[in-house]
């Protein structure tokens, strides 16, 4: 470390006849308030500025370097706060209005060691409560269109169906969907009560027509309807 000092011009020993090194009590100092000044965090040329520049420079320099630590502090509680919060929603401890849905906690107690649990933790923390409310508007407004469509006679497995199961799909952003993953969501949709009851709500009979539109997009795509599988 002395040599790479010296090299870099912050260092000027002395030699003796045989080119060893000489420290004076001055070299010493220096080597102090280099040492201080590295720990600060200070670079080599502000270094050499503090070394060598009047004291305000000096003081410059300081004041400088505690907004710029003062700045990383801020980012650091940030992300300390973020693995808080990722934590707490993987491990469904957060205590929000969400997080008391006995839905969420149904889904927690089935789900929590999924890889689509922890996805959905990551989306819980870095989407804000406007970014989650604009996407529970896209998946209504997707709603409602597939609503209109089976009023509108569209038939599963057409372009038209088709393309409304792929945004129906895109919707669901609390995860990564895959095709087969899709339509066991649309099965359990038609075979858990309260998915059929949110789902008549909107249009009757849209439960098993919307599992119909999903499962013949999902075929598509390769999937085996009769044994679709989480994956």
């Amino acid at each position: 470390m002395l040599r790479h000092w010296e090299s870099t011009g912050l260092l000027h020993p002395s030699r003796d006849g045989n080119g060893y090194r000489l420290y004076s009590e001055d070299d010493i100092a220096r080597i102090r308030r280099i040492r201080l000044y590295r720990d600060l965090g200070l670079t080599t040329e502000q270094i050499r500025a503090a070394l060598d520049g009047p004291t305000t420079t000096t003081l410059a320099l300081m004041r400088d370097q505690r907004a710029r630590i003062s700045d990383h502090i801020a980012q650091l509680q940030l992300m300390l706060e973020d693995i808080d919060e990722l934590s707490a929603y993987a491990h469904n401890t957060n205590k929000d209005e969400h997080m008391n849905d006995p839905y969420i906690n149904e889904a927690h107690e089935r789900w929590g060691d999924s890889a689509q649990w922890m996805e959905y933790a990551e989306y819980r923390t870095r989407m804000d409560d406007a970014q989650q409310q604009a996407d529970r508007d896209a998946m209504q407004t997707v709603e409602r269109e597939l609503a209109q469509a089976m009023r509108d006679g569209v038939e599963p497995g057409s372009d038209t169906a088709n393309e409304l199961a792929l945004r129906h799909r895109e919707s669901l952003t609390w995860y990564h969907v895959t095709p087969s993953m899709h339509v066991c969501l649309a099965q359990m949709y038609t075979a858990d009560p309260r998915f059929r009851v949110h789902y008549e709500a909107i249009e009757p009979g849209l439960t098993e027509w919307l599992r119909a539109v999903i499962e013949a997009q999902g075929a598509t795509e390769g999937v085996d309807v009769e044994h679709a599988r989480w994956e």
